[in-house]
C-alpha cells in the first residue's frame, strides 16, 4: 500500500506532534497490547511503532518514497527527550531528519507508524520487506538492540499475523 505524503499530511498522519508550541515534551511513548503483540510500542494516540531491521544503529534506509507508507516519529530538533509510559524499557535517541526534524530512536532503531494501519493497535505493517531487512513491531520493554523487534507474532486463532510483500521497492 502507498499513500501520498500530501494524503498523508491531509490526514494528520504524516507528523507525530510530540512536542507543544513551546517545545515541552506533551506526549508519551506507551505500551499496548496489539492482536498478536502484547506489549508493543505505541505512540501517544496509541499507534502501533515499527522498525526496520536494517536501521539498527540509526542508519536511516527509509527515504523518499519509503515515507510515503512508514511515517517517521519526529520531533523538533531543540526537544532532547520523550516521556516513556509504564512497561517502556528502552533506550531513546534521535537521529536527524532535517534541519529542523529529528527522528526518535528506540534502542538505536528509528521508529515509525505504518500508513497501512487505518486505526490504533493494528499491526498490518509486521514482517514487510524493505532493502534488505524488515519492518517489526517494537517491544515495549525491551532493554537492547536484540531484543527490540518483535520477532513472531503469537497465534490469533485465524492463522499468522505476519505478512509479507510480493516485490517492489519503495
Amino acid at each position: 500500500m502507498r499513500l501520498s505524503v500530501t494524503a498523508l499530511a491531509a490526514a494528520g498522519l504524516l507528523t507525530v506532534a510530540f512536542v507543544d508550541s513551546a517545545g515541552a515534551s506533551t506526549s508519551v511513548l506507551q505500551s499496548v497490547n496489539v492482536t498478536g503483540f502484547p506489549g508493543a510500542l505505541a505512540n501517544h494516540a496509541s499507534r502501533t511503532l515499527y522498525v526496520l531491521t536494517v536501521e539498527k544503529g540509526a542508519q536511516l534506509k527509509c527515504k523518499g518514497a519509503c515515507l510515503g507508507s512508514w511515517i517517521p516519529v519526529t520531533v523538533k530538533s531543540s526537544v532532547t527527550s520523550v516521556s516513556l509510559g509504564a512497561n517502556v524499557k528502552g533506550k531513546i535517541g534521535f537521529v536527524a531528519r532535517s534541519a529542523t526534524t529529528k527522528q526518535v530512536t528506540f534502542n538505536s532503531y528509528p521508529v515509525y507508524t505504518f500508513a497501512g494501519d487505518t486505526g490504533v493497535r493494528q499491526s498490518h505493517g509486521e514482517g514487510l520487506a524493505f532493502a534488505g531487512g524488515k519492518w517489526y513491531v517494537a517491544k515495549a520493554a525491551s532493554t537492547s538492540a536484540g531484543s527490540t523487534p518483535i520477532l513472531k507474532a503469537a497465534s490469533s486463532g485465524g492463522g499468522s499475523t505476519t505478512t509479507t510483500t510480493t516485490g517492489g521497492a519503495y
